[in-house]
């Protein structure tokens, strides 16, 4: 019995440990804070984002932080929510929202990304460290700061774009980036289903 709650407080532990260590990074991100953030990151993590795909924890740091001087500072809510834990591996997923302030062709907009952030994650040592980095795109908004003013947007084009990024990928055109069209997000469920089946293989294969 005893055995049993031990590993009960265990689990209880490590998953706070892992939703601290999701909140953490991407606070430390919005503030600038890159040492805390290179921090939360293994060295062989692998990001995928709207701007940003590649691996190794530091590039991404490094590359945030150049993003970050030429595209402004977006901000992030995170609500960490489901925790899997075997061993020395995890996943997390957390409910999360992306939101900016922009200059979209002369007209100050304000755009929100509704999404899910998910990531592996790896015991070292003792410590735990992200080893990946998704966005699971659900929807998102954009509306001018003015509302006297209309949305500077095509809307033909708009509409050929991904549901559950459309104004993402838009705005990012905008800023010269090519947004891949086969992200991970709701409007594909079949995407997501297979998405989850392979990281449910990964952690089941424990460490």
């Amino acid at each position: 019995m005893e055995q049993n709650q031990d590993g009960r407080l265990q689990t209880f532990l490590d998953r706070e440990t892992l939703f601290d260590l999701v909140r953490r990074e991407r606070f430390a991100r919005d503030q600038r804070r890159f040492d805390v953030m290179r921090a939360c990151f293994h060295r062989d993590a692998y990001v995928r984002t709207s701007w940003y795909e590649g691996r190794g924890g530091d590039a991404y740091v490094e590359a945030t932080r150049t993003w970050m001087g030429n595209a402004g500072n977006s901000k992030h809510w995170v609500f960490p929510a489901f925790a899997r834990v075997s061993a020395d591996r995890a996943t997390v997923e957390s409910p999360a929202m992306i939101f900016n302030r922009a200059r979209l062709h002369g007209v100050e907009v304000d755009f929100h990304v509704f999404c899910r952030f998910f990531s592996r994650a790896v015991r070292e040592e003792g410590d735990w460290k992200l080893l990946s980095f998704e966005v699971l795109f659900e929807r998102d908004v954009m509306k001018p700061v003015n509302p006297a003013e209309p949305l500077p947007v095509d809307w033909a084009l708009l509409e050929t774009l991904r549901p559950s990024y459309k104004f993402l990928a838009y705005i990012q055109s905008a800023r010269g980036v090519t947004v891949n069209p086969d992200l991970l997000g709701d409007d594909r469920p079949d995407g997501l289903e297979a998405f989850h089946a392979e990281e449910d293989r990964w952690l089941a294969r424990g460490s």
